[in-house]
């Protein structure tokens, strides 16, 4: 499956124990969101932060996540980026609302390692089996979602938010000690994630696909992550649900991510055009954006749709980036690229979902903007989603 490599299966669970990491501490957040707001006395618009800022940090982190690539390799830059992970998970609910907010900062910076050198990874090592592999590694990323937003509540109950939140840092440390074997048999070139080759950002920057398929990671993490940070507060403002209910119904939206996730590899390969399987997508969101503040009582079709098609969302936007790239070097721009454009859009969902809810009390206007970046999903998918490589 692997390249001759050496590294085999033990290189895959590796990956997919880092793509557990990359989510579950932003996922965590959610379902004890109401406590955090009253012990540390934060408003709407700060709260959203919480989420937005790792999102930001996928972002800004981007580049720098390909340096650090190319500086250390991959499975050693993976390294750093979980122990880093596993410190900041560890202490940031323990002092007060700005180290909150500053360990959040580290930690969507040590995500981003994860987020740009996986795909590079998988397009790297995996050959032929890179696009189904893509869709397994993405499935982990929900998983790790799912197990912090059907976990930390129930932890709370017995453990108090702060050690609910910092527990996920075991998982880092599992993941970091799965790394240690591949980082220590990685060559030491540089070469790792490829250096720059001369016009090849040009190429990248004109070309309507990488742009369409930049778009498309952006309008979905809008609407994921800030589904991700407010669905139980809007369920129990106008659903009337109580804090348990609300936290399954955030549990149950990010578990059928993971099916979700691996219906893409299933679908993906039937033709070379993937308009239509991008399409759906977003027309999927457009409905549970819709659903959930039109029709609240039916949350129940909502959880299960949202779980469904967030799932699907995300393991498009990466499957489509390994597919259209026509080799490696291609895979590692264009995954720093989409993922420096493509999350600047999404860090805007949650803060401004937080915002416009605090500012006029309404989830109705609240939600517009999702309904836009739904919409603009399925436009993104048009173009992504043909049969044409990006080039160097």
């Amino acid at each position: 499956m692997a390249r001759a490599t050496g590294f085999g299966y033990g290189l895959l669970a590796a990956i997919l124990l880092v793509g557990l990491n990359l989510r579950g501490s932003i996922a965590a957040v959610s379902p004890v969101l109401p406590d955090i707001r009253a012990d540390l006395h934060i408003s709407s618009a700060t709260a959203g932060l919480l989420t937005s800022l790792p999102v930001l940090c996928f972002a800004l982190g981007a580049p720098g996540a390909a340096w650090l690539g190319r500086r250390l390799g991959i499975y050693r830059a993976l390294l750093v980026g979980c122990l880093v992970i596993a410190l900041a998970t560890a202490v940031r609910p323990y002092a007060g609302v700005w180290l909150l907010l500053a360990a959040t900062v580290v930690l969507g910076l040590a995500m981003t390692v994860g987020n740009v050198l996986m795909p590079v990874a998988v397009k790297r090592d995996f050959g032929s089996a890179a696009g189904r592999i893509t869709g397994v590694s993405t499935a982990s990323l929900s998983t790790g979602a799912a197990l912090a937003a059907a976990l930390t509540a129930p932890l709370a109950g017995w453990l108090g938010w702060q050690d609910a939140l910092a527990v996920w840092a075991v998982m880092a440390v599992v993941a970091a000690a799965a790394l240690a074997g591949p980082a220590a048999r990685e060559h030491r070139s540089p070469a790792s994630v490829a250096p720059r080759r001369h016009g090849e950002g040009a190429k990248l920057r004109t070309s309507p696909v990488a742009w369409a398929i930049t778009a498309f990671l952006g309008l979905q993490s809008v609407t994921y992550y800030a589904v991700t940070a407010w669905m139980p507060t809007l369920l129990r403002d106008i659903a009337d649900l109580s804090l348990a209910d609300a936290g399954v119904a955030m549990s149950l939206f990010q578990v059928l991510g993971i099916p979700g996730t691996l219906l893409v590899p299933a679908l993906i390969h039937r033709g070379r055009d993937q308009r239509a399987l991008g399409v759906v997508i977003g027309a999927g969101w457009l409905v549970v954006v819709l659903g959930l503040v039109l029709a609240p009582g039916l949350w129940l079709v909502w959880c299960v749709t949202g779980g469904i098609v967030q799932g699907m969302g995300i393991s498009y936007a990466f499957t489509i980036l390994v597919l259209r790239s026509a080799d490696g070097h291609v895979a590692a721009r264009l995954s720093a690229m989409m993922q420096l454009l493509g999350y600047s859009v999404g860090a805007s969902g949650p803060f401004l979902v937080g915002l416009i809810q605090g500012a006029t009390g309404s989830w109705i206007l609240a939600m517009v903007p999702l309904w836009i970046a739904a919409a603009g999903l399925v436009v993104a998918a048009m173009v992504a989603g043909r049969d044409h490589l990006v080039r160097a």
